[in-house]
């Protein structure tokens, strides 16, 4: 490399960046629950950064606190044992070892001169079938340990004025903590003591038929009634001498008779 090629490189290499969390706040007028992470970047020799297209991966790392008996026995019964081992269910890849992942988040990070603060709005969902949310519903209280990981693309001009790209390196991450109080009081605002459950098409329209021919005034009612027939089925039934389950005794006569709608009662 000559002379002038190495002071081209020098002059248009990739500015770095230092990226850090600043604080966690609920977001008080969005339609749903959200915390707002601000985030702060800075280029340390203070140049120009024409924009940043920017992607924050959330991750709860489970294996980073303690629990207390009754937390412990909530997760090994929502998630299984291996949420607290450190090797909890991941729902993506992009989730490090020992991380339940909790939200991958893009966000356009305009034009900046040496530093600046940007806000990405994590959101707060009701599904209990992601793992995070089974996760946070468990806990009683304490802080919640945040892995945050950063990955995108850094638009930047060159001193020749010709404005150029490069991919963040992989290096970017930072922790934080967010608090089990913060959390619940948010998301309470919004749900009070609702849980929401998905349900497929088939199975809702099943459910529904079965709460109008009971003229059930809620779906609440509807799933007591099932629940209660189910839990007697177990304590009450004992296999026969073929090893069969003797079922229809413990059913309604509605639903004996209905033998396509007998899978909700078994063992």
């Amino acid at each position: 490399m000559n002379a002038r090629d190495a002071r081209d490189a020098r002059v248009n290499a990739v500015p770095e960046l230092a990226l850090e969390l600043l604080g966690i706040e609920p977001e008080p007028f969005a339609a749903a629950p959200t915390l707002n992470l601000r985030i702060g970047l800075r280029r340390p020799d203070g140049g120009p950064v024409q924009c940043v297209l920017l992607t924050t991966t959330v991750t709860i790392a489970a294996a980073r606190r303690g629990y207390e008996p009754a937390e412990r026995d909530r997760l090994e019964r929502r998630l299984g044992a291996a949420a607290l081992s450190g090797d909890p269910p991941n729902e993506s890849p992009d989730a490090p070892p020992g991380g339940l992942l909790w939200a991958r988040i893009g966000v356009t990070v305009p034009t900046f001169r040496g530093a600046t603060e940007v806000t990405v709005a994590l959101p707060c969902g009701h599904d209990m079938q992601v793992a995070a949310d089974r996760y946070l519903r468990a806990l009683s209280g304490g802080e919640i340990p945040l892995d945050l990981a950063f990955d995108g693309t850094v638009f930047y001009p060159g001193e020749d004025g010709v404005l150029r790209t490069a991919q963040l390196p992989c290096r970017h991450r930072t922790t934080g903590e967010l608090s089990v109080a913060v959390w619940r009081s948010l998301v309470d605002r919004y749900y009070g003591a609702v849980r929401w459950l998905r349900l497929d098409e088939d199975r809702f329209d099943r459910l529904a038929a079965y709460r109008a021919r009971r003229a059930h005034t809620s779906f609440d009612d509807t799933v007591d009634e099932l629940l209660r027939a189910a839990e007697d089925l177990h304590d009450d039934t004992e296999p026969d001498d073929t090893g069969a389950v003797l079922r229809d005794s413990a059913l309604s006569p509605e639903m004996a008779s209905r033998p396509e709608e007998g899978g909700p009662w078994t063992p």
